[in-house]
């Protein structure tokens, strides 16, 4: 007789879950648990990370889990409702709460195997709010029905499981977005009498409408600081100082708001970009002189009220024209001046001198920042944790850019996101992810970035960037949103780098000089072409992008922003041929992107073009964003010099295409010689279309 018959299963089981091992040591040869996953609306993911989008107040999601069992002394079979119990735990709701979970049986109540495994599935639950939760399972065989007596034992302490992610993010985060980076410093900056004159809030607030991007997310616009708070000396970097070097948290740099002589103190009051409660008197301030308010006020407090109303004054013109703002949030180090340093010593990571460490990721050394030692830090994550909050209340912030994210521990990522969207449900959380893709496969923010600088900036052929794209699909969970760009202020400008490489082709190569006169138009075409790949690569049940752009890109800007330093952005240059068809053709692509949902709802179809019938150099990518309704084909000659071919076979289309109608041709968008748009014999060279097939 077995110990099974004798002892009965729920017996056999206490044995086994509760007795025979301690936790953390079970033999997963004879005991196991694991194979989590959740299903959301529909979609199974695994317990790495799971996404959801719902309209906070307006739409939930409903999800189940499921996980299996394996204990090697008992007839799987034989099992039924009763025997084990099981229950989900999930803090979906922003507290810990358990779920009912039940043995998954057929129609004669036999166990439901997967292999050999019992499978366990939890009833539907809703997940109601934006933010970031974890679930697991737990297992019991113990009878005691008293809160706090009954034993259970987790999936983690029964094998080598972690606790289950679900990252749930504001809907219009899926909107197929395009966000311009900003580098406040530089917009209205100029040279005056030799110095430098710092832009400002307010000379961006102006340009806003310029801007073609659905989000501006803005540099960091603290107060920096410049020196070491221990020897006296300037650490800057360059002759500005980096904006990321943070001196205070909760001031705004004095550069960027507009010189006190200029400001309309009345006008700031009328427009409410001063709150009640900033001032005692907001009547005697509009009625006074900028004079009379620093003499009450005294000037750093004035500079600091007027900076709150010029940053207001830019968010609420850009929600006026249907844009969002958000910032860079600093999270890993401050200025090597910080008061912090003083006040709070333990806060930063020591070096073997017992003075601040100075931040090095890989070859990049930051000089100029003491490095705080944030992992399991309690008391500096609260500090850190109020940051976010304070700007998005005070100036009406749509959400933050988390500056090296993946540097960043986990579960402090989670609560960050949490306490921002428990705020501002609709807040975006983006997170700078510059790692390997798998280390960023659990990173908890709304959305990531995507690693395609290089493959833009350096490859010319199509097999290795889709290589990487079905790479990144099969990395991240499915309807990932990544942010997908070809230079930004890390980068050198990339327009600046295909002019000197096209310069030199067309030195070197008659048959370049045959078709071309100017490797800036060479350039230009190269820069849109890059953007139209940006915004739709990406796959809706897979890794869609959303397209980012470094003010500046839209009319091919070729000087670095350079924040450390008195560079000046050429905006004139909007203006002017042939960067000013540019400008047009970036309008043009953002109404290409608003007008044909295929480019975020579509499933993506890559033609590797280089076998029978195609390019056999591999010089042309070729892909299709589809739904059942409606299908985009989306065609790039890599290639400077040659024409080139394609011949896709759309069989696995859910329609066969109706007509082809050309919806963008980059030739035609720059302004091109019109005889030069269509070419019988296929793609001229550095042509990208856009071609609608059903």
């Amino acid at each position: 007789m077995t110990d099974t018959v004798a002892l009965g299963l729920r017996a056999a089981f206490y044995e086994q879950l509760h007795c025979r091992y301690q936790r953390h040591e079970f033999d997963n040869w004879l005991v196991w648990g694991g194979n989590a996953t959740i299903d959301i609306d529909g979609r199974v993911y695994g317990p790495t990370l799971a996404r959801a989008y719902i309209e906070p107040g307006v739409t939930t999601i409903l999800a189940r889990v499921r996980c299996e069992l394996f204990v090697a002394d008992i007839d799987h079979t034989q099992v039924r409702p009763g025997d084990v119990d099981a229950r989900l735990w999930a803090d979906a709701d922003g507290t810990e709460s358990y779920v009912a979970m039940h043995l998954l049986v057929d129609a004669v109540g036999a166990p439901v195997m997967a292999d050999d495994n019992l499978v366990f599935e939890s009833d539907a639950f809703e997940i109601r709010r934006t933010g970031a939760f974890n679930y697991t399972v737990e297992f019991s065989a113990d009878s005691h029905v008293e809160a706090g007596r009954k034993k259970w034992i987790s999936l983690n302490d029964l094998a080598k499981n972690d606790d289950g992610l679900v990252v749930v993010s504001p809907r219009w985060v899926r909107e197929g977005l395009v966000v311009a980076e900003v580098c406040t410093r530089k917009v209205g900056a100029r040279v005056e009498g030799g110095c430098f004159r710092s832009g400002t809030f307010a000379a961006l607030t102006g340009r806003l409408e310029e801007i073609p991007a659905d989000v501006i997310y803005l540099l960091p616009f603290f107060r920096p600081g410049f020196k070491d708070l221990h020897t006296g000396a300037d650490v800057r970097k360059g002759t500005l100082g980096s904006v990321y070097a943070v001196h205070d948290f909760f001031q705004i740099d004095p550069e960027l708001v507009s010189p006190l002589a200029e400001v309309d103190l009345a006008a700031l009051v009328a427009q409410e970009f001063v709150r009640p409660g900033e001032v005692e008197d907001l009547a005697a301030l509009a009625e006074g002189t900028v004079v009379e308010a620093e003499a009450a006020l005294g000037r750093e407090a004035l500079l600091q009220l007027v900076g709150r109303a010029e940053l207001r004054g830019l968010t609420r013109r850009a929600h006026a024209l249907g844009k969002k703002v958000i910032f860079d949030l600093v999270l890993m180090q401050t200025s090597r001046d910080c008061p912090l340093i003083a006040e709070h010593p333990e806060w930063y990571a020591l070096d073997e001198n017992g003075m601040p460490r100075i931040h090095q990721i890989a070859w990049l050394v930051y000089s100029d920042v003491a490095l705080f030692d944030l992992v399991y830090n309690r008391p500096l994550q609260e500090y850190l944790l109020e940051v976010a909050p304070y700007w998005i209340d005070q100036c009406e912030l749509d959400g933050v850019r988390i500056d090296a994210s993946q540097t960043i521990d986990r579960p402090f990522l989670k609560q960050l996101k949490n306490y921002i969207q428990a705020g501002d449900p609709q807040a975006l959380v983006l997170g700078e992810t510059l790692c390997p893709l798998q280390e960023a496969r659990d990173i908890p923010v709304d959305m990531i970035y995507a690693l395609l600088v290089d493959y833009h900036r350096d490859v010319e052929h199509a097999e290795p960037l889709i290589d990487f794209i079905e790479e990144t699909n099969r990395a991240f969970a499915p309807t990932t949103v990544a942010l997908a760009y070809f230079e930004n202020h890390d980068s050198p400008r990339a327009t600046a780098v295909w002019r000197e490489r096209f310069a030199e082709l067309l030195r070197r190569d008659e048959a370049a000089r045959v078709h071309w006169d100017s490797a800036l138009t060479m350039a230009l075409l190269k820069n849109l072409q890059a953007a139209v790949i940006d915004c739709s690569i990406g796959s809706a049940v897979g890794c869609n992008m959303a397209r980012g752009l470094e003010l500046g890109s839209e009319w091919g800007e070729e000087t670095r922003t350079d924040f450390e330093n008195e560079t000046l952005l050429d905006f004139a240059l909007a203006e002017q041929l042939p960067h000013a068809a540019l400008v047009r053709a970036y309008g043009q692509l953002l109404d290409l992107q608003r007008a044909w949902p295929e480019i975020v709802e579509g499933e993506v179809y890559f033609h590797r073009n280089h076998g029978v019938g195609g390019d056999p150099d591999d010089r042309v990518l070729v892909y299709v964003r589809y739904t059942a309704t409606g299908a985009l084909l989306f065609l790039h000659n890599f290639d400077p010099v040659a024409v080139r071919s394609a011949h896709p076979d759309f069989a696995y289309l859910p329609q066969s295409p109706a007509h082809n109608v050309n919806v963008f041709d980059t030739y035609t968008a720059l302004e091109l010689a019109a005889d030069s748009t269509v070419d019988a014999d296929g793609l001229l060279p550095l042509q990208t279309q856009v071609w609608r097939l059903y």
